[in-house]
């Protein structure tokens, strides 16, 4: 006689259609550590193999010869933000629990200290400031929100939930939206969902991937996008080159938040990048991480994510000594800003999977787990930013959401895209800080405001400056049009006081313009404190 179990599950967007499962399965214990153990590995040793190549090849590919993996390059994955920003996720849930909030998820991310880039970086720095998840990684907060982030660091979560996607599918909603939105949740769902497929799948790459891509919404672009490569690659199995180039022909639009580079972080088009060196790795590491390389852009989290799935899918004891055989030496050794070190991380994350697996009514034993396979399912509600909000929005670098929290009497007139330009928690010492970047050589960055000057004898404005520790910039200030400061500021990193004379304008209304104006064209980023009028 079949048992059945009944299992529902609460997401951000909408209450999923009751499930049935049939019989439950048996997951042995050795099984799920093996895999578990080939699946962090696997994560380890493809960052590592891709990290000479991390953006070297925008918008090409790299067909010439690959660096020859030596084990001893493993020790560069504790330095990874691959793997230790998994670890803060993973630490949030032994703090927190599985039923933990999106506040309490997202505090856990602003406390982190390592750095960041692009959507991590603005959902961390939206946080800080009081701007909690889904919020944080909203497009209209953050203008990375398809972005590659949340994809590279959602392995956790299905190494987390074996035979459970939509266990994994519901932390990813959580942890997901602190930073992304849309496809660059899905991403990570997509990620989880092959791992979750994994622990039962030792062989048939292909139907891992569409295990994932079963994760999330068919009408999402990234659904689109994988769809293709798995069919391009049907008809040319033997060919990688001619699918990357239908890949780049497609999916490459340039639509990203780095307009007008070839440099593109964006989730789909790297996720393509993954499959590519599933497929065409044939079941193979090493291939598979070669293929995940050559395909350029991430071309270290790509293989990361390839070469983790593939490791999961083998397990740590199919994986050979040319491979794996520097962990040893730094198994005790712990990941960067964690507690975790490989020999510790095993077992935090089987401490996690038992509560996962009770939680979606199986049973933990001695020697092995009791549960029902959940199949694949998305998220009802389709989430999507369209492509003519998101030219849009990659059109404002710094979000009017953004520059408020900064400091709501000032609004942005016009900024660059270098060096990730927003309001940071603290630079050197100053909290709360607006980064400006000049839009091009010719054209400034510019914020403005405007003020009541007081009456009195010797009215004045005070504003904080820095330049980056790399680089300087002209700081140029107008007042009613007319320049009252225009100054090369080189203070590396530290901070200066500019003090604009406003004697001629008390009592008036005026309206004050702060640009960063291209200098040498050398780390051109403007730091702007604290800005008082007195």
């Amino acid at each position: 006689m079949k048992q059945t179990r009944i299992y529902a599950m609460l997401t951000l967007t909408s209450l999923l259609t009751v499930t049935v499962f049939a019989e439950p399965v048996t997951l042995s214990k050795d099984v799920f550590l093996d895999k578990l153990k080939g699946a962090w590995a696997g994560q380890m040793i493809g960052v590592c193999y891709g990290a000479p190549y991390e953006f070297q090849s925008c918008g090409k590919p790299i067909t010439g010869p690959i660096q020859e993996w030596t084990p001893e390059r493993v020790a560069g994955a504790l330095d990874q933000d691959d793997c230790y920003v998994e670890m803060t996720f993973l630490k949030a849930l032994e703090d927190y629990g599985l039923g933990i909030s999106f506040e309490q998820a997202g505090k856990a991310f602003g406390a982190s200290q390592y750095e960041l880039w692009h959507a991590n970086k603005a959902g961390r720095e939206n946080v800080r400031h009081g701007i909690m998840p889904p919020d944080s990684g909203n497009p209209k907060n953050n203008r990375h929100a398809d972005d590659i982030d949340f994809q590279i660091e959602a392995d956790l979560f299905g190494i987390l939930c074996p035979g459970l996607p939509q266990e994994s599918n519901r932390l990813c909603d959580v942890f997901g939206h602190i930073m992304n939105y849309g496809d660059g949740v899905y991403g990570g769902m997509f990620i989880s969902g092959m791992y979750s497929a994994a622990y039962f799948e030792d062989k048939d790459v292909e139907k891992v991937v569409r295990a994932g891509l079963g994760c999330i919404p068919k009408e999402s672009t990234y659904h689109q996008c994988i769809s293709d490569v798995i069919q391009w690659h049907s008809e040319s199995p033997k060919d990688w080159l001619a699918v990357w180039k239908k890949i780049e022909a497609k999916w490459q639009d340039d639509v990203d938040c780095s307009p007008g580079n070839p440099f593109n972080i964006d989730a789909k088009l790297n996720g393509a990048y993954v499959v590519m060196g599933l497929l065409y790795g044939e079941g193979d590491v090493r291939k598979t991480m070669e293929y995940a390389v050559r395909c350029g852009q991430d071309a270290d989290c790509n293989p990361s994510n390839a070469a983790g799935v593939l490791g999961c899918m083998k397990g740590f004891k199919a994986l050979d000594a040319g491979l794996t055989g520097g962990i040893a030496a730094i198994k005790d050794k712990r990941f960067s800003y964690t507690s975790y070190s490989f020999e510790t991380l095993i077992p935090a994350c089987e401490r996690v999977t038992e509560q996962i697996v009770k939680r979606a009514g199986g049973e933990v034993k001695a020697d092995a787990y009791v549960f029902a396979r959940q199949e694949p399912k998305a998220l009802e509600k389709l989430e999507q930013w369209s492509i003519a909000d998101k030219k849009a929005a990659i059109g404002v670098a710094i979000s009017p959401v953004e520059i408020a929290v900064w400091n709501p009497k000032w609004k942005e007139i016009a900024c660059g895209t270098e060096m990730d330009p927003g309001v940071r928690s603290e630079y050197h010492g100053k909290k709360n800080v607006l980064v400006l970047h000049p839009v091009s050589r010719e054209k400034a960055a510019a914020i403005s405001a405007e003020y009541q000057v007081p009456q009195g004898a010797a009215p004045k404005m005070t504003i904080d400056v820095a330049s980056d520790e790399r680089g300087d910039f002209r700081f140029k200030a107008l007042v009613n049009e007319d320049v009252v400061a225009d100054q090369i500021v080189d203070t590396k990193g530290e901070w200066k006081q500019v003090v604009l004379d406003l004697a001629e304008y008390a009592g008036r209304t005026i309206t004050v313009r702060i640009e960063d104006v291209a200098n040498d064209w050398k780390f051109e980023a403007a730091y702007l404190g604290a800005i008082e009028l007195q």
